[in-house]
């Protein structure tokens, strides 16, 4: 559940800014990591709007530009889907 409305506003918009990295990485020919980091944002998106899923769209849209733009540093396709401490 969200208790931010501020946060509840910015889900939306951050997951449609992953969706389209993740779109722009797919059309260089980077389908895989593409699908991969997909899985990762939907799972998450759909789980709960909070502070983690928040880091963990912002992790996606990072890795998804990282290797889109030839990032010589190989990020991690592996978000952190793990639920956040309680």
């Amino acid at each position: 559940m969200v208790t931010d409305p501020v946060l509840a506003e910015q889900m939306p918009l951050l997951y449609r800014v992953a969706l389209d990295a993740l779109d722009a990485l797919a059309r260089q020919g980077h389908r895989a990591e593409a699908e991969h980091l997909r899985r990762a944002a939907i799972k998450v998106y759909s789980r709960g709007w909070d502070v983690h899923c928040r880091q963990v769209l912002e992790d996606v849209v990072s890795q998804a530009r990282g290797v889109a733009a030839g990032s010589t540093a190989q990020p991690s396709l592996t978000p952190t889907l793990s639920s956040p401490a309680i």
